[in-house]
């Protein structure tokens, strides 16, 4: 069992508790926010559990013999009682400084998800905080008479309504017998998830790519697009298109036709950036003058994805890998600095930091290029590789979060970086940048575990996952499985004993390795647990 106190400051104190000694051991701790917190016992699922009031209020239960912390979907609670009547049965009533509130608990989970039927397929999403909405890439199908949001929304506009950037030639009426899909951009409360307006984009144009965009002190949601003919075997033609919503009006402020699809859009150095076919283009964009090219990049096969930092782009390269661009604001130009000459069909790229890139290829695969800094120019504009490791999944997207509130405590982070990944099979997960020493003992005990836990199928864990595409199959290296280390918690204290060997680290932040033993490694694994 364990015993549980709070103190000022936000910060919660629990630790081990001997049932026949009385006697506490094993003391951690953990910062819940920062102002004071005060717990309250509750019954919930046939089970106790502990609410932690707070600015950070949580939910603490018991699950296989540890003690989880489940954040509540609700801010700045200052006291709880739980209420069992026959109007509300199982609830809790929360008090906070602007209300009053009674609720029931749902299946207490650390990661909260709610579904908001759209009745058509979503593709992309962007959040525009100064609106407080969304701006959503929907498609819906011809052949689909059920109602869904785009058709039941009462406020709609259509680029037939738009004429600056539209040409009236016979590309927006060719192939139109064989349109089956219609794409529509969303606007959708962030709040109530209402559908404030839906707008529905030229025939045969599919929307390809969206992002929200800051100009002159103004919010605009900028939209890639291309014209999809049966015909063609990639499309010839597409659109930029910015829009702005005001609160109660979406409006299209401008509009570029361009030579292919725009698959991606971003910023780089307040310009709006856009790949488009074979091409990395800058446009330069103002409300009274439209969209305006400034430069252009030619040298990919197709550029898929885009991320940049500072005057820094990185380009995710259909078949090519990777490649890093430097935007020379002065002098108008793109220019490639690095690249990752192997052929891999990348289905992601993300930026770590100045020197470090995160890329997803279409085997499943994650591998990490570094930027080298040599004294010969061939070294200089080479990203060498860094680590590589089998993931299982396909990866679509990455973005740089978290699934927890970050510690407000300023307290020292195991991870300094988080980056999260969502799978074309649905799945969400997330990678962490952690510190040398930190790799190197997790990869120690990695290998312990690889040696002592039986996988599903007997598969060996350095056989699943090696790095292995249609033309070379190599070990993986650079990432640390926290599937595979968390699996520790799980393990009979006998042999968590057999696998804490020699296993040294700075486990009391003084500067001094020593040798750890299975409490500090239980403490360990239990904090990077909980970034999760």
């Amino acid at each position: 069992s364990s015993g549980i106190n709070a103190e000022y400051g936000g910060s919660l104190f629990y630790s081990d508790l001997d049932p026949d000694t009385g006697k506490l051991s094993k003391k951690k701790k953990i910062a819940l926010g920062v102002h004071s917190t005060t717990l309250q016992l509750f019954h919930a699922f046939d089970a106790n559990h502990v609410f932690a009031s707070s600015d950070r209020p949580t939910v603490i239960y018991s699950s296989s013999n540890k003690l989880v912390f489940s954040t509540v979907n609700q801010q700045d609670v200052n006291h709880m009682c739980p209420l069992n009547t026959a109007a509300y049965p199982d609830s809790l009533a929360l008090a906070s400084s602007t209300g009053f509130t009674v609720g029931s608990v749902a299946a207490i989970q650390k990661l909260h998800i709610q579904t908001i039927p759209l009745g058509e397929s979503p593709k992309r999403i962007a959040y525009q905080e100064p609106t407080s909405t969304y701006g959503i890439i929907t498609m819906r199908s011809t052949n689909v008479t059920t109602p869904s949001v785009s058709t039941l929304c009462t406020n709609t506009s259509n680029s037939s309504q738009f004429s600056n950037g539209m040409d009236s030639d016979a590309r927006l009426k060719k192939d139109l017998q064989h349109n089956s899909e219609i794409h529509n951009l969303l606007i959708m409360d962030k709040k109530t998830y209402e559908v404030l307006h839906a707008h529905t984009f030229a025939p045969t144009e599919w929307a390809l790519s969206i992002f929200s965009y800051s100009c002159n002190g103004k919010e605009y949601f900028v939209i890639g697009t291309a014209f999809v003919c049966e015909e063609d075997s990639e499309p010839k033609d597409g659109r930029l298109l910015v829009f702005r919503w005001d609160g109660t009006t979406l409006t299209q402020v401008a509009a570029a036709d361009v030579k292919g699809a725009v698959s991606c859009v971003t910023e780089v150095c307040g310009k709006i950036l856009a790949g488009i076919n074979n091409k990395v283009t800058v446009f330069e964009f103002k409300e009274d003058d439209g969209l305006k090219v400034e430069c252009k990049y030619h040298n990919t096969l197709m550029a898929v994805y885009l991320r940049s930092r500072g005057q820094f782009i990185l380009v995710g390269d259909l078949l090519r890998s990777m490649a890093l661009l430097v935007f020379k604001q002065l002098e108008g130009r793109l220019e490639d600095i690095a690249k990752d000459y192997k052929a891999n069909w990348m289905t992601q790229v993300e930026i770590l930091d100045d020197d470090t890139f995160l890329g997803a290829e279409h085997f499943n695969n994650l591998f990490v290029c570094t930027k080298e800094g040599g004294l010969e120019e061939d070294d200089r504009r080479l990203l060498k590789l860094a680590g590589q490791f089998h993931l299982g999944e396909n990866v679509n997207v990455f973005r740089e979060g978290s699934l927890v509130l970050k510690n407000p405590s300023g307290a020292p982070s195991l991870v300094h970086k988080t980056i999260l990944y969502g799978s074309a099979t649905g799945g969400i997960g997330l990678i962490g940048c952690i510190e040398k020493p930190l790799f190197e003992l997790l990869s120690t005990l990695q290998d312990a575990l690889a040696r002592t836990v039986t996988s599903v199928g007997c598969i060996p864990h350095s056989t699943w996952r090696s790095f292995h595409n249609d033309r070379q199959n190599e070990p993986a290296s650079g990432f640390i499985d926290g599937d595979l280390i968390e699996r520790f918690l799980d393990l009979p204290r006998p042999e968590m004993g057999k696998v804490c060997t020699d296993l040294f680290y700075d486990f009391d932040g003084t500067g001094m390795k020593r040798e750890g033993t299975v409490d500090d490694m239980i403490k360990l694994i239990e904090d990077l647990a909980r970034i999760h």
